[in-house]
């Protein structure tokens, strides 16, 4: 009876075993599980055993897979089917629609089981209040969407503050950017960016700012994201009292992010508005935000703001910053 049993549990590792995506680095290290996808040139196995392994598409010597999987190649072509073992730096996929199969290198491969073009981003909403010797009631509420297509990349950010102080009115302000970007190549992007901001405590109705230019993704990966970008704006200002503005402005901007934790992430996006008309007037706008996970994609968010205007309506403070703790949702 103990022979039957050791025999049955062999077939069943053994029958694992031959269902299983095979991996050989290298290195000589060999590897099997299930091949979910590869994106940034990352691999990513799952296994029963252990939390998903990571590989550097670099490092892989050989691949195979029992099922057909998406390959998504840099040209745009998708190819459907297993993969299957071929020289040092390729990889070789056997259609499962009849077709022959084809052998590209590693580098030509730019996603494997892509995520579906669906949005991502955040809602937050934040609020504090005080009674006693103050009564100040204040509100803030964020949103972030993003998607991304094959080639192109489009972003809208919008933030609302409101704040009271002894049923007196201290601060109201709207922002919001929209922005695409389409990628000429992997990493070499051009732009079109609209940012609006309305604040009642600036004398402003309305500053529009509007323009293209080009930009590049340094990073994109799990951990870490950085892309610089530059290019030029028109920039508009409908002010309460003062007089309008309009002049053709610069743009420089950078967004960074980086994963600390698997539970705490940083997030910085920086935009510099130098004036071609006049080099001595420029703005410049920081929000920095650091979040961490609490529980199913809720998270707390810790916000700071700079807005700077070193030549703002007479009046004006050339510096305003925010400080703003928020509960968020990841979705």
């Amino acid at each position: 009876m103990r022979k039957g049993w050791i025999a049955l549990f062999l077939v069943l590792v053994l029958a694992g075993e031959a269902h299983a995506d095979k991996i050989l680095l290298k290195n000589g290290d060999q590897l099997r599980g299930k091949v979910q996808k590869v994106q940034g040139g990352v691999l990513t196995l799952t296994t029963d055993y252990s939390e998903p392994v990571k590989v550097k598409t670099s490092e892989i010597s050989k691949i195979a897979t029992d099922e057909p999987i998406e390959v998504h190649l840099q040209t745009g072509e998708i190819l459907k089917g297993s993969l299957k073992p071929a020289e040092e730096g390729e990889v070789k996929v056997e259609s499962s629609s009849g077709r022959q199969p084809a052998v590209i290198a590693w580098d030509q491969v730019k996603a494997i089981n892509p995520p579906p073009n669906t949005w991502h981003g955040n809602i937050s909403l934040g609020a504090n209040q005080l009674s006693g010797n103050t009564e100040r009631t204040a509100v803030s509420a964020a949103i972030e969407l993003e998607r991304k297509f094959d080639g192109d990349r489009f972003s809208l950010r919008a933030r609302h503050n409101y704040a009271e102080e002894d049923e007196n009115v201290t601060e109201r302000n709207t922002y919001g950017a929209i922005k695409f970007d389409h990628f000429f190549t992997k990493r070499f992007f051009g732009y079109l960016s609209v940012e609006l901001l309305n604040d009642s405590f600036k004398d402003l109705n309305l500053r529009a700012t509007v323009g293209p230019g080009v930009g590049y993704q340094i990073w994109d990966d799990d951990r870490k994201a950085l892309s610089v970008e530059a290019g030029v704006s028109y920039f508009i200002e409908d002010l309460k009292t003062g007089e309008d503005e309009k002049y053709a402005t610069g743009r420089v901007g950078a967004n960074f992010r980086y994963k600390i934790f698997d539970t705490l992430v940083f997030n910085d996006n920086v935009i510099f508005y130098p004036s071609i008309e006049n080099t001595k007037e420029y703005s410049l706008r920081n929000e920095a935000i650091l979040s961490t996970d609490i529980y199913a994609g809720w998270k707390l968010r810790f916000s700071n703001i700079l807005e700077y205007d070193n030549e703002p309506a007479p009046g004006i403070e050339t510096t305003d910053l925010q400080w703003i703790l928020s509960l968020g949702y990841s979705f």
